[in-house]
């Protein structure tokens, strides 16, 4: 009996001692919300972004890479990195990325005009947003892609 108590109990320590614990080493991204589903001329695009990592470490950047679906016109730009403000460190937290219509959405993306349209139009572009963020210790997050993000052009 006593035996078994005994070899009960070093199970139970070596679980304990090989606990991995919830998060990892690398930081782990989420999507929580994007608005507004369709941005205007000027607008601004809000993504809030949940992350997790073990050492609390992901305050250096992230890349945003846009990519143009359109039919007509499809276009990757290169990454664009953003500086992550210096925070306290924490395992798990939420960012808000704004991106302006100028600078963060349609700069590099040449409008696509509609063919025999009088007076000239516009598509509205559609864009995939891939984001990755990096810790300081250099470990890089998975991709996170958004889809089908409107711009009117």
């Amino acid at each position: 009996m006593k035996i078994r108590i005994l070899f009960a109990l070093i199970i139970v320590f070596g679980m304990i001692a090989c606990d991995k614990g919830k998060f990892e080493t690398v930081p782990q991204l989420t999507l929580k919300s994007v608005t507004p589903e369709v941005v205007p001329v000027n607008g601004t695009l809000r993504i809030n972004i949940e992350y997790t990592d073990k050492e609390g470490d992901v305050s250096d950047s992230l890349f945003i890479v846009r990519q143009r679906l359109n039919v007509r016109g499809p276009l990757q730009l290169p990454p664009s990195p953003y500086d992550v403000p210096d925070f306290p460190h924490t395992d798990k937290g939420e960012f808000e990325i704004s991106l302006a219509y100028q600078v963060g959405l349609i700069f590099g993306l040449p409008p696509l005009r509609i063919p025999g349209s009088n007076p000239v139009k516009n598509e509205i572009d559609t864009l995939r947003l891939k984001i990755v963020a990096k810790d300081r210790a250099g470990n890089k997050s998975d991709t996170l892609v958004v889809d089908n993000v409107y711009v009117i052009r």
